[in-house]
């Protein structure tokens, strides 16, 4: 598991203050970068070997809102890993309280970005992501 942290900006908040639903989107992909990079893969490595990953389904479940100037850390989990795709889970906590504002999923494929076609990952990139796989019990 990688902690991501954010600070909810005023821009992202409606008229009630509370954090805007797309911006838990965002706040996911950030999170999955950060704990890439922590795992020493990073996007800019990938791209040069014409590899990217976009995002095949996303979802996320709002339990609390988020509002401006909250710290929200955003637990990021790799629970699934083949050749081919990834699949995370995040959850996502206030820093003050440790209240539980959202979980989510992101599932992504492997692509060539020069072809669109979906490709397998070489050893490289493989390995440190397979051995960064963890349960995450969805609801706690």
């Amino acid at each position: 598991m990688y902690i991501a942290s954010i600070n909810v900006r005023f821009y992202e908040t409606d008229m009630m203050g509370i954090a805007h639903h797309s911006n838990h989107f965002r706040w996911f992909e950030m999170a999955r970068i950060e704990f890439l990079r922590h795992i020493g893969v990073t996007l800019g490595a990938m791209m040069k070997e014409d590899i990217v990953f976009p995002i095949m389904n996303v979802s996320c479940e709002y339990k609390e809102p988020a509002r401006f100037d909250d710290i929200i850390n955003i637990e990021t989990y790799l629970v699934k890993m083949t050749r081919a795709q990834m699949v995370f889970r995040y959850r996502m906590r206030r820093a003050s309280d440790g209240v539980l504002l959202a979980t989510g999923e992101t599932k992504n494929a492997f692509m060539s970005q020069s072809t669109g076609k979906i490709v397998r990952l070489d050893d490289i990139f493989y390995k440190p992501l397979v051995a960064a796989v963890e349960v995450m019990d969805y609801d706690r």
